[in-house]
């Protein structure tokens, strides 16, 4: 019988299904666009590739060219880039 506290994987924990992203992207950050790859993609953020890497807690847009243009959050580097969580949350009026 297996026990209902095991651990999950990673990839058991993610919220949502990640998808590869062969589409041309550019992320905006430090006042210019750049451009990126997209290593994987889902409805909460995506790995992006790239060298110009902006500190961790900024806010960037990511243009994915035939998808979309989604602001987000980046949550931390990657060897080969850094990691997005999507900030889809209404924007508010004042």
């Amino acid at each position: 019988m297996q026990q209902a506290t095991e651990a999950l994987s990673g990839s058991d924990r993610r919220q949502y299904e990640r998808y590869p992203c062969p589409h041309y992207a550019q992320a905006f950050f430090a006042n210019q666009w750049r451009d990126c790859g997209v290593a994987d993609i889902s409805a909460g953020g995506a790995l992006l590739e790239t060298t110009n890497r902006p500190p961790v807690g900024d806010m960037i847009t990511l243009f994915v060219e035939d998808v979309a243009e989604m602001p987000g959050v980046v949550i931390r580097h990657t060897g080969d880039g850094f990691a997005l969580r999507f900030d889809l949350s209404p924007l508010t009026k004042h």
